[in-house]
């Protein structure tokens, strides 16, 4: 095929291809900072802050810590109900959460699986003496970081 047709030929073709959808970045690749935001838990008082794959949110009358974990479901699950924690459903997917009140402040520890292997881990510090108000909030804000997480 001469010079003269390959060109053209190339040109069409490229312009009859379909351009590729972004995909979406891989779990080890997600920023978490970018899974809450204000208003989730009350309004933030600064800026969320990251160390490697957790990230502290200061919200109004809360701190949470999310971090995006690579581990069995089973185990981290277990590690919860081991303590007096217990299992339920968010968004079709398993969670386990255990809250304790230390002297009036509440914390709460939560995991949710995203999928085989990918977890979302939740610790929420609240001043309360409420146990399943501050659970209820914790499963709020997992399931608000399930719904950002890019599918």
């Amino acid at each position: 095929m001469s010079m003269r047709w390959t060109l053209p030929l190339l040109v069409a073709l490229a312009a009859c291809s379909t351009p590729e959808e972004p995909k979406a970045p891989a779990f080890t690749e997600v920023d978490p900072c970018t899974l809450l935001a204000s208003g989730d838990a009350g309004q933030l008082n600064g800026s969320p802050t990251r160390t490697e794959r957790a990230c502290d949110f200061p919200f109004d009358s809360l701190t949470v810590r999310l971090t995006l974990l690579t581990a069995k479901y089973a185990d981290e699950s277990q590690k919860l109900l081991s303590d007096g924690g217990y299992g339920g459903v968010i968004n079709d997917r398993p969670l386990t959460r255990k809250c304790v009140d230390t002297s009036g402040e509440v914390t709460c520890d939560a995991v949710v699986e995203v999928k085989e292997g990918q977890l979302i881990g939740l610790k929420v510090l609240q001043r309360n003496h409420d146990l399943n108000l501050v659970g209820q909030v914790t499963q709020g804000l997992a399931a608000k970081a399930l719904e950002r997480l890019p599918k």
